[in-house]
């Protein structure tokens, strides 16, 4: 399968931006377990590129590099767009980027999608890491709530992410163009099966980039919802050996 290239999807980003009648595109890098801080870089570029870490406020504020960082970018502004085309050529192929097509004012934006991060699981507040695009398509089709999903579709007209083809994906949002603000709950209460649910995804992928299971189809996300549905399997079935195994078993 023929992976998409940074212009490629530079031109689908920039025709939803048209569409909605924005010219600016916001986009979430996700830098754990990255070994570059993009923070020093955004510095230079000019004009200024409003930025923030959705770590603000919380006890991981100080892990600045570790931090995911929202940024708007002016696709009018050659700096900017060479640095989104940067951003993708990078980070988009190693699931650090989710694109966000928003008309709310940076301010606004920010402490939604920060908001969007905060979970509560038996009572325990932890971080919903949605901005991980190998996580996010599956918690907006299947593990959140319709109400739960409404949260994040309120915020913006259009998410986007590569797949793990390197293929753009679009899920649509709710968001009115010239929208100056939204309430967004403080925090996601999820329960026992959701919370599971995330951790099956974790499992899949990881079972995905162990290269036991290579070879299987040409596209790697069939082969990964192949596994997700055998790991769910396991789960439910309370399987505590090793997961290769019971999978090779089924397939």
């Amino acid at each position: 399968m023929k992976m998409a290239t940074p212009t490629e999807w530079q031109e689908q980003i920039e025709q939803a931006c048209a569409s909605v009648g924005i010219q600016q595109v916001d986009v979430v890098l996700d830098q754990s377990a990255w070994n570059n801080c993009a923070v020093p870089a955004l510095k230079m570029l000019r004009p200024e590129v409003p930025w923030f870490s959705l770590f603000t406020g919380t006890p991981e504020e100080n892990l600045l590099d570790q931090a995911p960082l929202l940024m708007r970018l002016d696709l009018a502004h050659w700096q900017h767009k060479a640095w989104l085309e940067e951003l993708m050529t990078n980070c988009a192929t190693d699931a650090r980027l989710l694109v966000v097509i928003s008309p709310l004012p940076f301010e606004a934006l920010s402490h939604a999608l920060q908001a969007l991060s905060q979970m509560q699981w038996g009572g325990q507040p932890g971080l919903l890491r949605y901005y991980d695009p190998r996580i996010f398509p599956l918690l907006m089709s299947s593990i959140l709530t319709s109400d739960q999903r409404g949260e994040y579709l309120q915020a913006v007209c259009y998410w986007g992410w590569l797949d793990r083809d390197d293929q753009p994906q679009w899920l649509q949002g709710n968001c009115q163009a010239h929208q100056e603000g939204i309430e967004v709950s403080p925090f996601q209460d999820l329960n026992d099966q959701q919370c599971d649910l995330i951790g099956c995804i974790g499992d899949a992928q990881k079972l995905l980039d162990g290269g036991s299971f290579d070879g299987l189809e040409e596209s790697r996300e069939r082969v990964f919802a192949s596994l997700y549905s055998l790991v769910v399997q396991a789960s439910e079935e309370n399987h505590f050996g090793d997961l290769t195994e019971y999978v090779r078993q089924k397939l």
